[in-house]
């Protein structure tokens, strides 16, 4: 996606003018389960509504889109070899399009649904623009997840517990609301957010069973961190002006400790770096 494109869809999202002129094309593709060990699936999705969600009836994915086929095109591809499935979608944006011919563009009304088999081990690549976003992942066999977003209201939601192993789990979001629920069900061991500017929510709930790490980076914006009562904690804090507050933590000679930390079953550990706004840690 070109530069030019990319500042387009982010100024439509935050105009939100009305629609005008559309030609819009709607696509249901699927695809069922042949034996797959395990499945890549790539996504870049430059404006719209973005969802994802398991599906459990033996089929591999389906994907479900409309958009404006006078300005994108949308590409699928699937490709298996030695039982790796390999998916890939892409909406692009036509070389034609300018700012000032798609102000009419009403980015709310373009979507992509995205059903993946709850059967088979996953790894998931999102690259994603201006998108309003629910990725319901609960219940899929995640090994690994990258997620990159620019100008976004994105819910992430890990309503069951991985039965899989995630060794990372990756979030870079730009100019975002970012609201990511039940991380303890992720079964994700190393973690990573980068924030830009906005809004950050990580509730840490779930059914732990493993200890992890992760790594946050705020730099202009709010984030709250929600950890359960029962999980050990430990908070390293490199901040420049950005308040902070742990209550019910101690405060050693180099990080922040929450009190069962010695004895706790499970244990997370944050490291948390930021430039201007607010880190508040509350225990749930």
């Amino acid at each position: 996606m070109t530069r030019k494109l990319t500042l387009a869809l982010t100024i439509l999202l935050l105009a939100g003018t009305p629609a005008a002129g559309q030609s819009w094309r709607t696509e249901d593709v699927s695809r069922q389960r042949r034996g797959e060990e395990r499945l890549d699936v790539k996504i870049r999705y430059a404006v719209g509504r973005f969802e994802v969600r398991p599906i459990s009836d033996g089929t591999l994915y389906r994907i479900q889109s409309r958009y404006d086929e006078e300005m994108f095109d949308l590409y699928s591809n699937y490709r298996l070899s030695d039982g790796r499935g390999r998916l890939r979608i892409d909406l692009e944006g036509r070389d034609e399009i300018e700012i000032g011919n798609i102000g009419d563009y009403e980015e709310k009304a373009g979507r992509l649904e995205l059903e993946i088999s709850d059967a088979t081990p996953v790894s998931l690549n999102f690259e994603l623009g201006a998108v309003e976003a629910v990725l319901e992942l609960g219940g899929l066999r995640l090994n690994e997840l990258r997620l990159a977003t620019g100008a976004s209201d994105m819910t992430v939601r890990f309503s069951k517990r991985n039965p899989e192993v995630a060794e990372r789990c990756e979030f870079k979001v730009g100019a975002a609301r970012l609201q990511v629920e039940s991380l303890g069900n992720s079964g994700c061991r190393a973690l990573t957010f980068h924030s830009g500017v906005g809004t950050v929510t990580l509730d840490f709930s779930g059914a732990w069973g493993h200890d992890a790490r992760c790594d946050i980076k705020v730099g202009l914006g709010s984030i709250e961190i929600r950890v359960p009562e029962e999980l050990g904690v430990r908070i390293e804090r490199s901040t420049i002006f950005m308040s902070f507050e742990a209550p019910g933590f101690w405060k050693g000679d180099d990080a922040w400790v929450s009190q069962n930390w010695s004895e706790a079953e499970n244990r997370l550990e944050l490291n948390v770096s930021g430039a201007l706004g607010s880190i508040k840690v509350v225990r749930i």
